[in-house]
């Protein structure tokens, strides 16, 4: 009988020095990684400072499994000497006696719902900055906001599940009752859940982003300024910040006037006398309009016979929609200036009206008749 007992404890031994040693190895893991990281792939400092962040809920989670991991396995005679000599069994009786009883039992479903609840916070917190920077960089901005909440949903489904399992608690017994709910929540925040798909949409066809401007079929118009997973925000020409759901805008008509390029047209129509020489006043217009068009070189064009004048189109371009106004207004003041100059009239709308008097004989002709 003594040949087993020495051989168990033995094992005992070797198993429980084994522990520490993978625990011990694995603390220094976790807290030079960051080194090892940066001098193997030479990543940013700011994603080095996100993953320090989890070197106390790791530390800390090392050290209670390890520790679980021992207090079930049988105790090595020098492991126990060493407790009984720093008061060990003493101690644990104590604080077993001083904890209410339901701590006691679920020791290890309480362990580790705090612990769940310490990752997931951490994950979220650290993760959504990694996210937004690695989205932001390999893709785009505007997508971030979408996966920051996939991410979200998906460490809180994760934490839900843990604990539910760590209790004891049967998810196929929740199901039903979660299929109600679900229902319920469904049909309560439908315009939500409309705008996040909504979102997924915009961003998949590659709508508009932020610093574009569009305008709507609904008539509002004006800047990209913020897109999230609810709604779009523009800023209109007069400043006004305007919400627009993400539902509404992917039901919408949207002409983006950022895209595919930012240079827009704006054509202004002027009307001069016909005593006026059409090649003349093609010279000055083209004159006048070179002083307001940014991006290309103006055209004019001689586009109608009007009841009163000759018509012509202005046209410039200019480097940012946003510019529209005050390029219309520019131009438009260089015109007039210029034809005033040259002497050419704009004339107004005019019509002749001839008045023919008839002779005594034929009034008397119609009054009989």
């Amino acid at each position: 009988m003594v040949a087993p007992t020495l051989q168990v404890a033995a094992v005992a031994d070797q198993q429980v020095l084994l522990s520490f040693l993978v625990t011990l190895v694995l603390i220094v893991l976790i807290w030079r990684f960051d080194v090892v990281l940066d001098r193997a792939t030479g990543i940013s400092k700011k994603t080095l400072s996100n993953l320090r962040g989890f070197r106390i809920v790791a530390t800390v989670t090392t050290l209670a499994f390890a520790a679980l991991w021992v207090a079930n396995q049988p105790t090595p005679p020098w492991l126990a000497e060493l407790s009984e000599a720093v008061g060990g069994p003493q101690l644990l009786g104590w604080l077993v006696a001083f904890l209410p009883a339901f701590l006691v039992r679920n020791h290890v479903p309480i362990l580790v719902t705090l612990l769940g609840l310490w990752w997931a916070w951490k994950l979220r917190a650290e993760g959504d900055d990694l996210i937004e920077r690695f989205v932001a960089a390999k893709y785009d901005e505007t997508l971030a906001p979408i996966v920051e909440n996939v991410w979200d949903v998906t460490i809180v489904a994760v934490f839900v599940l843990l604990v539910l399992d760590q209790w004891g608690i049967s998810i196929a017994a929740l199901l039903a009752p979660a299929g109600i709910i679900g229902i319920v929540l469904g049909f309560a925040a439908r315009e939500t859940v409309a705008n996040f798909f909504g979102s997924l949409s915009l961003y998949a066809d590659e709508t508009y982003q932020r610093g574009d401007y569009i305008e709507l079929e609904s008539g509002i118009s004006g800047t990209v300024r913020d897109i999230s997973v609810r709604s779009t925000v523009l800023q209109t020409l007069d400043g006004d910040l305007v919400n627009v759901p993400n539902s509404e805008l992917n039901e919408a008509k949207i002409t983006n006037k950022s895209s595919p390029t930012t240079s827009r047209r704006i054509r202004s129509q002027i009307g001069v006398s016909y005593d006026a020489d059409p090649e003349r006043v093609e010279e000055i217009l083209l004159e006048a309009a070179e002083t307001v068009s940014e991006t290309h070189q103006p055209r004019v064009h001689l586009r109608e016979f009007g009841d009163s004048a000759l018509v012509f189109d202005v046209f410039v371009w200019i480097a940012t929609p946003d510019d529209r106004l005050q390029a219309e207004h520019d131009l438009n003041m260089a015109v007039h200036a210029a034809l005033d100059d040259a002497g050419i009239e704009i004339p107004f709308p005019q019509r002749e009206i001839e008045m023919e008097e008839k002779s005594p004989d034929s009034r008397r002709v119609d009054r009989q008749s």
